[in-house]
């Protein structure tokens, strides 16, 4: 059962020049220490019932951790912003090659870090697996997540005022946001869909249905990596009604969903999704799994390799990068330029064929 932990391996992959850009030299600069000072910080206690167990949410001490590694070329700017979201388990390095080719081709792009769902979180027990269910149907932490995006969006404008690196290079009025897994879920909730309740404890009223709207009007654009079909833990069909700006989804047919639902779910919930002239889109990647969708080399830590990572990367990348390019560059009408063909040169090894659809 995988969840979207953070996954490592060697090796960077590099993105075929599809989108005509010129690649740039990249800084990093890291924010450990963040506090959002305007939330509490909720631990879970235990109440013991006859018959059952139930959770509740206790506030504690005021605000919550949101560290953020920063990747930006080195000089010149203003920059389009795209703020990234890990899985559970992860970290802000989770996808520090993925960042680091962004902000390589003229993105100012910035990792999150979730405290609550974060690899010392994961690792804070030898209960690995259960610890990893347990951060999905927190609903703590299902809220507090896109709430951490638009923390840092907050943050980000101080600093485009006032920071001596970061003063006037960063173009506010275009921001996307990218997540993986349980990041996807993030993104998509900042896009406007709207979490289930049905699944998470402790439980907020109503208990089931959809619940609070969690979006940000300063979020344009959205790409999720393995993104959710509708059930256990996330969403439900009335979920993405809602969806307020371009989403592009990409996944594969070995990407099986945390609750064990077959890869192809992903790709039947993309019906579920509003029309949209065309800017909505989904890539489907034939063999590409779960841990492809991820690749922090260069950072810190190392972890699970994924045989065919390298590979899905070239597509991942490449889609990627297309997508932000119309939607916050301008260049094209949004989702138009990922097609089948576009993205064909970056077939290879491990991809034996791509798929594009577009609502």
């Amino acid at each position: 059962m995988v969840f979207g932990f953070a996954i490592w391996a060697s090796g960077l992959v590099a993105t075929p020049a599809l989108a005509g850009s010129t690649k740039s030299p990249v800084e990093l600069l890291e924010f450990r220490d963040l506090v959002d000072s305007s939330r509490e910080k909720a631990v879970k206690t235990e109440r013991f019932r006859v018959f059952r167990r139930r959770q509740e949410a206790q506030p504690t001490s005021q605000g919550r951790r949101v560290p953020i590694k920063a990747h930006l070329p080195s000089s010149g700017g203003p920059f389009p912003v795209v703020l990234i979201s890990h899985g559970a388990g992860g970290n802000w390095d989770t996808h520090f090659a993925q960042a680091d080719d962004l902000a390589s081709h003229g993105y100012a792009v910035f990792c999150l870090e979730h405290t609550g769902s974060n690899t010392d979180r994961m690792k804070s027990s030898l209960r690995v697996l259960k610890n990893l269910k347990d951060m999905i149907h927190d609903s703590t932490e299902v809220l507090a997540r896109p709430k951490d995006i638009s923390f840092a969006i907050n943050q980000l404008t101080e600093w485009n005022r006032s920071h001596p690196q970061l003063k006037g290079r960063l173009d506010l009025g275009r921001i996307g946001v990218l997540g993986h897994s349980f990041g996807a879920y993030t993104v998509m909730a900042v896009a406007g869909m709207r979490p289930a309740l049905d699944w998470i404890e402790p439980k907020i009223a109503p208990g089931t249905g959809v619940g609070p709207d969690l979006s940000d009007p300063r979020v344009k654009c959205a790409v999720a990596l393995s993104p959710q079909a509708p059930g256990d833990p996330f969403f439900l069909k009335e979920s993405y009604r809602s969806l307020r700006v371009p989403l592009l989804g990409i996944s594969g047919t070995r990407d099986r969903q945390s609750n064990g639902d077959e890869p192809a779910a992903r790709l039947r919930s993309f019906e579920l999704w509003p029309k949209s002239d065309g800017k909505n889109a989904f890539v489907w990647i034939t063999d590409a799994g779960h841990l492809d969708f991820t690749d922090s080399s260069g950072g810190d830590e190392q972890g699970r390799p994924s045989a065919g990572r390298a590979d899905v990367q070239r597509v991942v990348r490449a889609a990627t990068l297309l997508f932000f390019d119309q939607c916050l560059r301008g260049k094209g009408s949004t989702g138009a330029a990922i097609t089948e063909e576009a993205l064909k040169p970056t077939w290879g090894g491990a991809v034996k064929r791509v798929e594009v659809f577009r609502k």
